[in-house]
């Protein structure tokens, strides 16, 4: 098994575990619940000061989308060099990509371009609201998260990149040119379902951001409340499915043959649906009456 895969098997595993053991097992020693949740979840650290020293802002989120803005453009500057025959893909290179997925490369360059431009709007995406929208709290993360996250938008466009037919591979093409056409309808489906999502995340983001505004547009409180109307009306944490049906999208446009990204995907599913279900639970415990219909992360359901 390849690189990528097995580290993606590993968290996934391992998170599915602890969250399984926090969620079920009331009696679970509190050093898993410091090392699995951050936030407002986060259990009271004055217990826990081991976990504590090891804890960074929660603000720090935005590092992790600085660095994806930084490492995507860098891959789609790179495509396009070697598209304008301003580069080539070296031995060494490709020996690389190779120990990261060994999946024979087979996106095709516009497939693959295609992938790459949504990944960059996406993170560019997330970085404005981190940087200009978004209002942290003092809440923390411990150090682990935060590794994972950075792994994590480090692999996003590798997973690509790795499997791409001009970069994954010294073979000479004829073209590598961009070409609408060869784009499917299930592609086309894809990108409809990976922009929509963005834009409705992206009000979500601001819905969140000004429940912590006053009239005046200054920061008035750092508290949590019950949030009502839209898609809030149906779960507690909209902003994580659309999360994962971003990741569903983007996993359209690759089709289903993309080994690396499809674990990726399940990543993302497994990350959001638990961290959608603790965070409701501790909506639950903390307001009263909280919304006894409302679900987790999917309407009506989970």
């Amino acid at each position: 098994m390849d690189l990528i895969s097995c580290y993606l098997l590993l968290v996934t595993g391992a998170l599915s575990v602890a969250c399984t053991m926090i969620l079920w097992f009331p009696s679970t020693p509190s050093i898993v619940s410091g090392l699995t949740l951050y936030g407002k979840t986060t259990p009271a650290g004055d217990s826990m000061p081991l976990v504590q020293r090891v804890s960074v802002p929660k603000r720090w989120f935005t590092h992790f989308y600085i660095l994806a803005v930084i490492w995507t453009g860098f891959w789609l500057e790179y495509a396009l060099a070697v598209s304008y025959g301003y580069t080539s893909p070296t031995k060494w290179q490709t020996n690389a990509l190779a120990v990261l997925t060994r999946t024979k490369p087979h996106y095709s360059w516009t497939t693959g371009m295609l992938a790459l431009i949504l990944i960059m709007i996406h993170v560019t995406r997330r970085c404005q609201e981190s940087l200009f929208v978004s209002i942290f709290s003092n809440a923390t993360m411990n150090v682990a998260h935060y590794v994972i996250g950075i792994t994590h938008y480090i692999v996003l466009p590798l997973t690509v990149v790795s499997e791409m037919i001009g970069i994954a591979s010294t073979r000479k093409m004829t073209s590598l040119n961009f070409d609408f056409l060869e784009i499917t309808i299930t592609q086309w489906a894809g990108v409809v379902i990976f922009l929509f999502c963005n834009w409705q995340q992206n009000s979500i983001a601001h819905r969140l951001a000004s429940a912590r505004r006053g009239a005046t547009g200054l920061v008035h409180n750092y508290g949590h409340c019950v949030y009502r109307g839209g898609w809030f009306d149906y779960v507690s944490s909209p902003h994580f499915t659309f999360e994962v049906l971003i990741y569903l999208g983007l996993w359209l446009v690759l089709g289903v043959h993309a080994v690396t990204f499809k674990m990726l995907v399940m990543f993302v599913c497994v990350n959001q649906m638990f961290a959608a279900m603790i965070t409701h639970r501790w909506y639950k415990a903390n307001f009263k009456n909280y919304p006894p219909e409302r679900r987790a992360i999917i309407p009506y359901v989970l």
